[in-house]
């Protein structure tokens, strides 16, 4: 009997010991089996929201008033106790370095859309996700959630049909006027004016214009599915000749430069001129002394030929016109280009200037022509010097300091300030690192305008953030929908 108590009393004792133990393993087993539930859960709230967005369509066009803007949230399974919670933030940059929330993030309205109060912009070019998974509640062993932080690229419209002003460079205290077409859709023959410049978001439409690929500046409204060409402005049906009305024709098709009649062809030169072409311009690249002028700087004034004099501020989302390599586009003011500041290699800064243009590519001005180091078919970037010729060669050097500005230099074979590595838009490149131009760690991109020059944006070096200003001859739809830089906070 003694013996049969000491054995119950030990398998008592042994019970009491193991009990904790099996406690602790089954809150161990519960906690792994909530997390993974919990990161599937946050997994799934993202892909729920990226469906939204791309459901946001009306046509088969994404309209931003459909985008969600508050968080969403629901359950994996109904009924089930896996759920998620995600906020959605809106950019027109890339957010890859922005905490989080983001005083930076457009505003969002549900039934109205996305709105950049900074920029007047209101097509997200970006969203990002933060998104909470939860299993029940979190007791017992059960995890608290897990958060997955993601983000989103949009797909916008080819950057290259956007358009945009053509504003006359204002003169003293003058009011800021623009070209104006006096109707969206005006007949063949309209005769162009200067109008105060549209303050809305978009710009009123016969004020937006797109520089095509073939020289021609074309009146975006007037393409429709009648006249899939649109109107184009041009000089004269025969040669351009001082005094001539400015008038809105009919577009040839986008075809090459020679094909396109000459009288439509509009050359952006070093002055800021938008210069007329005569019959042999497309092979010799010679200019006639003729550009689009007015008489006065006020509204209802006639746009006509003269004299080159008036100078003009097309909007970069007119477009680049004929811009290639050599040439090096800025992405995020899609219609400039690397320029040297006054035709001085002795500036102490470079700028983003409109793109200038010819009929005859060879004749364009040595002053935004750089030539880069080729990538060699299979490879997604190369190293070396960029340089400009003046009679002597001068490379693009950089400072080495965040935020500073780059310069020419006389090219020196070793200069590590001179070295630069190219990155096309090879698939095997993250997003953030196609199309840049980088220095040691420091990437190509734009700072604000100098007091003296205030037009026009700087040229600097900064920390590689992978945004739009730091891209370079991107092809206008990089901006493919993906999602990327998913992690767990």
């Amino acid at each position: 009997m003694a013996i049969l108590l000491m054995v119950v009393l030990l398998g008592l004792t042994l019970s009491a010991l193991l009990v904790p133990t099996i406690i602790t393993q089954t809150r161990t087993t519960r906690l792994d089996t909530t997390r993974a539930m919990a990161l599937n859960a946050a997994q799934a709230g993202i892909d729920v929201t990226q469906g939204l967005i791309r459901a946001s369509v009306t046509g088969g066009i994404g309209v931003s008033n459909k985008l969600p803007c508050g968080p969403q949230s629901g359950v994996v399974n109904s009924p089930g106790i896996a759920a998620y919670s995600v906020v959605v933030e809106y950019f027109t940059f890339d957010p890859l370095t922005e905490p989080y929330p983001s005083s930076k993030a457009m505003k969002c309205v549900a039934g109205y859309g996305t709105f950049d109060a900074l920029t007047g912009t209101t097509t997200p070019g970006f969203a990002r996700f933060t998104s909470t998974g939860t299993v029940g509640v979190a007791s017992n062993g059960s995890t608290a959630g897990r958060t997955l932080t993601a983000t989103y690229v949009f797909h916008n419209s080819d950057l290259s049909g956007q358009g945009g002003v053509l504003q006359i460079q204002p003169s003293g205290t003058a009011a800021a006027l623009c070209m104006d077409a006096g109707l969206a859709q005006p007949v063949a023959g309209a005769a162009v004016k200067l109008q105060a410049c549209s303050t809305s978001t978009p710009a009123a439409a016969q004020q937006v214009f797109r520089y095509r690929t073939n020289l021609t500046l074309q009146l975006i409204s007037s393409a429709t599915t009648a006249n899939p060409n649109g109107l184009c402005l041009n000089s004269a049906a025969t040669p351009a000749v001082d005094g001539n009305a400015v008038k809105l024709t009919q577009c040839g098709p986008l075809l090459d430069r020679p094909v396109v009649p000459y009288t439509q062809q509009w050359s952006y030169n070093d002055n800021g001129q938008f210069q007329a072409a005569q019959s042999n311009s497309a092979t010799t690249g010679t200019l006639p002394n003729l550009c689009m002028n007015v008489a006065s700087q006020a509204a209802n004034q006639a746009v006509v030929i003269g004299a080159c004099g008036s100078s003009w501020v097309p909007s970069p989302s007119v477009g680049p016109g004929a811009a290639a390599p050599p040439q090096l586009v800025n992405f995020s003011e899609f219609g400039r280009c690397l320029d040297v500041t006054a035709q001085d290699v002795s500036h102490t800064f470079l700028i983003a200037y409109p793109c200038k243009q010819n009929p005859y590519p060879g004749a364009k001005t040595w002053n935004q022509l750089f030539q880069a180091p080729a990538i060699a078919t299979g490879q997604s970037s190369a190293t070396g010097q960029i340089t400009t010729y003046t009679g002597q060669s001068y490379c693009l050097t950089s400072p080495s300091t965040n935020g500073s500005y780059v310069t020419l230099q006389t090219c020196v074979a070793g200069n590590t300030r001179q070295s630069w590595t190219i990155y096309g838009g090879d698939n095997s490149l993250s997003y953030s690192t196609k199309y840049t131009i980088v220095s040691g760690s420091l990437c190509l991109g734009l700072a604000p305008p100098d007091a003296s020059l205030p037009l026009w944006s700087t040229v600097d070096v900064e920390t590689c953030t992978g945004t739009q200003e730091q891209k370079w001859n991107a092809v206008p739809s990089v901006l493919d929908s993906a999602v990327k830089n998913i992690h767990e906070n």
